[in-house]
């Protein structure tokens, strides 16, 4: 498959050193699809999670509805979340069976889709479903085997969904880094200043009680800060993991650990986003295995000053 790809002008970047498809065609077709496989379970367990949730029921109808919440603007909040609900279920249930099943896959996928405008056509935006839909969206596209190259194209797909999602976290550690220049001339806080992290903690204790954790942390946010600057490192070098294979489930670690701990300081729920991230770079097909000393000389910067330097 190196072959193959060796010419195209995106492929081609996963083909360096630790190289995405390293392995054979088969060998990464197979752990992929049993991937699939497992991810649906996942999603039947999410969907089982979302039972509880009862907001919509407080309302008569949706404060401020998504553009795809416009045709069901009259319709019961009650009734909305129960077809959603009953309908992924059935989808999630079915798909544990027939997992390659392309008209069970786009159901769901368009389903999800709704389901996740109509929980945050309330006032209030939920960003935590995000990487489960986009999830959805690739599983959708993988051909069943009666399409010509299906393997290959079933790995180049998966791929596909791992650099978006690690895109995603790319792009808020840019945003971050970019406001922060900009601020560091135009404000007195900004990234570059501890000040920054206790800054974000008292604003969000604006609306949430402080956990002990987050408690503790504002009153030692210097502590915090270090640990902030760290979130804003993974984040930015998250795109370079992806053409890294030894990288891969060390970054799972980095951004699992990264929303774990965001919950237990700013009590920010993101569960899907941890069960995403499992399924995509915890579980990698593509991971390759190398000794403490060569994943840390892989490492961005690190990589860079030994190259210079050494």
């Amino acid at each position: 498959m190196k072959d193959k790809i060796q010419s195209h002008f995106f492929w081609k970047y996963a083909n360096g050193e630790f190289s995405l498809f390293n392995k054979p065609v088969d060998v990464l077709y197979d752990k992929i699809t049993n991937i699939v496989k497992f991810s649906y379970i996942f999603f039947l367990f999410l969907m089982f999670t979302q039972l509880s949730n009862k907001n919509y029921v407080l309302n008569e109808s949706m404060i401020d509805p998504l553009w795809p919440m416009l045709l069901f603007e009259n319709v019961s909040p009650t009734i909305m979340a129960l077809f959603c609900q009953i309908s992924l279920i059935s989808g999630f249930i079915l798909l544990t069976f027939f997992f390659n099943n392309r008209f069970l896959k786009v159901f769901v996928f368009v389903v999800f889709f709704l389901y996740l405008a109509f929980l945050n056509s309330f006032g209030k935006i939920n960003h935590g479903f995000h990487l489960v839909l986009m999830l959805l969206f690739c599983f959708a596209l993988i051909p069943n085997h009666k399409a010509s190259n299906y393997k290959e194209k079933t790995i180049l797909i998966f791929a596909s969904a791992q650099f978006f999602a690690l895109l995603a976290y790319a792009l808020t550690g840019f945003w971050k880094v970019f406001w922060g220049i900009i601020e560091f001339f135009t404000k007195d806080v900004s990234l570059f200043s501890s000040l920054s992290f206790r800054n974000i903690l008292i604003e969000q204790f604006q609306l949430t009680n402080p956990p002990v954790i987050g408690a503790w942390f504002l009153e030692h946010y210097y502590v915090g800060y270090v640990f902030y600057c760290a979130v804003v490192f993974v984040e930015l070098f998250a795109i370079y993991a992806f053409f890294k294979s030894n990288l891969h489930k060390v970054w799972a670690v980095f951004l699992i650990s990264m929303h774990l701990g965001i919950h237990l300081v700013l009590n920010v729920n993101m569960y899907p986003a941890i069960m995403a991230i499992g399924l995509l770079l915890l579980m990698s097909p593509f991971h390759q295995s190398t000794n403490l000393k060569t994943t840390l000389l892989t490492f961005p910067i690190v990589r860079q000053v030994k190259q210079r330097f050494f």
